[in-house]
């Protein structure tokens, strides 16, 4: 059995999928609740209603739950390691240790992949429950979909890394909660562009929002570059089993 079959097997046992169901969840109901509470203001902007009921899910979604999910994620799938002394075990095994740091982000990242299709789907019930009658842009939620993801990878690699490091669930997601939230001040300050913790929420923006001013390129250049210099200190940081408190 190889490391992901490992790792899939304790994530099962922690009844994780549940929060794959329930972020969406609460990302949806918030962002539809604001949609139709404004829905007298919203339809004078002759804007899209898929569109606008976009926004206000992205606003929670994109910019809190998804950023603070990882890290979540990120804390389970090394919380068994932490408390059964798993560490020692996946250690004495007589394979690179890289590749428990490889099993483990792959995982996450495909948890969060299944978030993100999650999120989609419930967007479009609630859309078509709403009684929506402009068209859907399929292309561009799809693009927003994967670009979501693909822009939540750096974030993704530093919650693992930080959830690697130390045994304390509630310093692993307070620092979570505390960098999700500072994409706040940075919008104020105009630096969201550069900000990792801002950028799902850019990435997924509606085109009747300010989303990536810079171009696709440069944003998947900041992602990938972001995201290799972090894999490379996350499997440094595994090889350095002394330094897992």
């Amino acid at each position: 059995m190889d490391f992901f079959q490992i790792e899939l097997m304790k994530l099962k046992r922690q009844k994780i999928w549940i929060l794959v169901l329930i972020g969406p969840v609460v990302g949806t109901f918030l962002g539809s609740f604001n949609y139709t509470s404004s829905l007298d203001i919203l339809s004078k902007s002759g804007t899209n209603e898929w569109y606008q009921l976009w926004t206000q899910v992205t606003f929670f979604y994109g910019l809190f739950l998804l950023p603070i999910l990882s890290g979540i994620y990120a804390i389970f799938l090394c919380r068994t390691d932490h408390l059964t002394g798993g560490w020692k075990q996946l250690f004495s095994m007589p394979v690179k240790r890289e590749k428990i740091f490889v099993s483990k982000l792959v995982l996450l990242v495909l948890l969060l992949l299944f978030t993100q299709i999650t999120q989609c789907l419930l967007f479009v019930i609630v859309g078509k429950l709403l009684g929506l009658q402009d068209e859907m842009n399929l292309v561009f939620f799809f693009k927003a979909v994967i670009n979501g993801w693909i822009a939540i990878f750096p974030i993704a690699t530093f919650q693992l890394i930080l959830a690697i490091k130390t045994k304390s669930f509630m310093l692993s997601l307070s620092l979570n909660v505390l960098f999700t939230f500072l994409s706040l001040v940075m919008m104020v300050v105009n630096l969201e562009q550069y900000y990792p913790w801002a950028l799902p929420s850019i990435a997924m923006a509606s085109p009747t929002e300010t989303g990536l001013t810079h171009s696709l390129s440069y944003f998947y250049a900041l992602v990938f570059t972001l995201s290799l210099i972090l894999y490379i200190w996350g499997n440094r940081t595994i090889n350095k089993s002394e330094k897992i408190l």
